[in-house]
């Protein structure tokens, strides 16, 4: 390392440096007037007010120290006041609260006549005081009120209306700790009505006042708990937080300037991350077997987690009942699809072959077909289909035609529930492309309809699900393939109906069907309808219809590469992140060591030193007040320059500031890397 001098000027241009004054040196001051100092005897000193005590008391500090000893003279205007004092006797009234007639304590209480919800069965936190704490007598009741009223006739206390206090049960985890929280704001004095809220198994409830419930209402008030934050209200125990690791950037720091930049700027959006979370929260979710009645292994599968909810099962598609499930495979340790059919014997061997055909298809708006098999792990006779899984997806059913979207004044489900032009031409595009790549593979979809087509994401992305399933369920050998492709357009075309009417009955009333379709879309549209609905011809194909929607291809185009430049803008964000993840872990290994190589001192000697030195500058500033300093700029500005090797030097100041060290982020380095090979070797 080399070393710098800077040569000092002549003359006395140089700032000198004097040594701070002790404790024990007595500060000077100049002379005071003889009435500062008769003035000063009888001020009491400011340093006992604030801090409780005066170092310099007896060392020259000339204000009064004794704060018993009254500091003006005795027939001042001060002593003749009457002041509010400590130590002044309390007051007792004549009339105690134990003299209330029996009738009023035992009175019952309010109810009134507007409130029709019946009380819970919890035991509520009633304003009684527990044993063993003070009793208010009528003159303190009556003090603390008319502080009360004051503090929110002041605005301190916004107006709260009258709410119910929490529900406590009797013995449950939760009262303990509101309690404690009660009592220690009751005995921190924040709140004189704090100690109200100590709930008692035993305790009757009170009628509150209107001010006092308006004094209190933060504890009072009726939360509802989050289910996700907390799995009951008897056990208030935290769960992880929601996905919002960063918050959004704030309004006023919008408009920055374009060398300035906000931590949202070295990461992925909001939006992708929770999405991005959320499936892997739900590929990574599990369930007991033994609860859902599942097999513990399926063929070379496990931990199934069963997707559909629904109990009541549908044969309309299939013929047969067909349950779905979420499982892990033994041989790759990747998660799959099983759709299971239930019920279905399998007689004729050659069935299975079909499958084979539809494993060779890969495209990006099908569900991938893996493999197919049989089982009597469910108790009979099922045949099990594996496909890919795709995460939190749900079908054009559930997001178009679910019960609770549908409205109720529209005969043929348009206007405020009807789907975009766009989304719909984007569906268009996205099936033919589909059926054409399976009618040109000679295979017929067959599922063309809104529960067996998935939407994957949130960029239109959908996918026919549930391929050859109707292969194998009435094999034939192949025979009526060209009959189920022509089924394929027809169904396709009361698929489009469907959507654009948003409602699943408009297939049953054509004409009125088709008039509105003409009245609130595009004469294209329109044309692509009537086409498949026509009547089946041989002549009658898949790329007619591409053809008729080629114009609109190129606006789906647009929007994929749109998405595309979107998704590897939030990968470039994050793409450096790995390198300071692998900084920081050789960091973690090295600093702090207790012991390496039967040397205690390792971490805190030779060039592990400096390393340390290092991540107290990055992480361990603070500024001239003694504040921390968390910078998020600093620690990603000097990770990048370290993992760099850059010829920049800094200086380095030790905890005791009786040494300093100017290095640069290469030599740094390259103590880095020598002590985590000193890690990594094996003797």
């Amino acid at each position: 390392m080399s070393s710098f001098s800077i040569p000092t000027p002549s003359g006395s241009s140089a700032i000198p440096i004097v040594a701070p004054t002790t404790e024990k040196e007595t500060p000077k001051s100049p002379p005071p007037s003889k009435n500062l100092a008769a003035n000063s005897k009888t001020r009491t000193c400011r340093n006992l007010i604030i801090h409780g005590y005066c170092k310099y008391e007896g060392k020259g500090c000339e204000f009064n120290h004794d704060l018993g000893k009254s500091t003006s003279p005795p027939n001042s205007p001060e002593t003749t006041k009457s002041k509010l004092s400590v130590n002044s006797p309390v007051f007792k009234p004549s009339v105690l609260i134990s003299s209330i007639p029996p009738e009023v304590v035992n009175a019952p209480p309010f109810i009134p006549k507007s409130t029709q919800v019946n009380p819970p069965e919890e035991i509520p936190v009633t304003p009684t005081s527990t044993p063993g704490s003070p009793q208010k007598n009528s003159g303190e009741q009556e003090y603390d009120n008319e502080i009360t009223i004051y503090e929110q006739s002041m605005g301190f206390y916004p107006p709260v209306p009258p709410s119910t206090p929490f529900l406590l049960s009797p013995g449950g985890a939760g009262s303990h700790g509101l309690n404690a929280l009660a009592n220690s704001f009751a005995s921190l004095g924040l709140n004189a009505n704090a100690n109200q809220f100590a709930s008692n198994e035993n305790s009757i409830p009170d009628v509150l006042s209107h001010h006092h419930m308006n004094n209190t209402s933060y504890f009072t008030t009726s939360h509802h708990l989050d289910p996700f934050l907390y799995q009951s209200q008897q056990a208030l125990l935290p769960q992880p937080l929601r996905y919002h690791l960063y918050t959004s950037p704030l309004p006023h720091v919008s408009n920055l300037h374009p060398h300035q930049k906000t931590i949202h700027s070295f990461f992925m959006s909001d939006h992708l991350r929770e999405e991005l979370q959320q499936k892997n929260e739900a590929t990574l979710k599990i369930v007991n077997a033994k609860d859902f009645n599942l097999p513990e292994e399926l063929h070379v599968y496990h931990s199934l987690y069963p997707l559909d909810q629904r109990q009541e099962k549908s044969i309309k598609i299939f013929g047969y009942p067909s349950w779905v499930y979420k499982s892990v495979c033994l041989v790759d340790g990747r998660v799959y699809c099983l759709r299971r059919i239930e019920g279905f014997r399998l007689t004729n061997e050659i069935a299975m072959s079909t499958i084979e055909n539809w494993r060779r298809i890969r495209h990006a708006n099908i569900v991938s077909v893996r493999e197919a098999f049989t089982t009597k792990a469910f108790g009979d006779h099922s045949l099990v289909f594996v496909y890919d899984y795709h995460p939190l997806s749900q079908t054009l059913f559930d997001k178009h035609f679910s019960p609770s979207l549908q409205p109720t004044n529209l005969p043929q489900g348009g206007g405020t529930g009807a789907i975009t032009e766009t989304v719909l031409w984007s569906y268009i595009t996205q099936l033919a492309s589909a059926i054409k790549t399976i009618h040109s593979s000679g295979l017929a979809a067959r599922t063309i309809e809104p529960t067996k087509i998935l939407l994957t994401n949130k960029n239109r992305s959908i996918r026919i699900n549930c391929c050859g399933i109707m292969d194998m369920l009435t094999f034939d050998g192949g025979k009526n393939i060209p009959h189920f492709q022509q089924e394929d357009l027809l169904n396709f075309g009361q698929l489009i109906i469907s959507l654009a009417c948003n409602s699943l009955s408009s297939v049953h009333n054509l004409p009125k069907s088709i008039d509105y379709i003409s009245r609130h879309y595009s004469l294209d549209l329109k044309n692509v309808i009537l086409y498949l609905l026509s009547k089946p011809t041989p002549m009658k194909s898949i790329d007619d219809v591409i053809a008729m929607i080629g114009p609109r291809l190129l606006h789906e185009i647009n929007s994929v590469h749109h998405y595309n430049d979107f998704l590897e803008s939030g990968l470039s964000q994050e793409l450096e992140n790995g390198r300071l993840v692998r900084l920081l872990c050789k960091f973690g290994f090295i600093n702090e060591r207790p012991e390496f190589d039967m040397d205690p001192s390792w971490s805190e000697t030779g060039d592990r030193y400096l390393i340390k030195l290092f991540r107290d500058y990055v992480f361990h500033q603070v500024d001239e007040n003694g504040y921390p300093v968390v910078d998020m700029a600093h620690v990603l500005m000097c990770l990048n320059k370290l993992d760099a090797g850059v010829d920049e030097r800094i200086m380095l100041v030790s905890r005791d500031e009786q040494s300093c060290l100017i290095v640069s982020y290469k030599e740094i380095k390259n103590c880095i890397d020598s002590a985590f090979r000193d890690l990594s070797r094996r003797k």
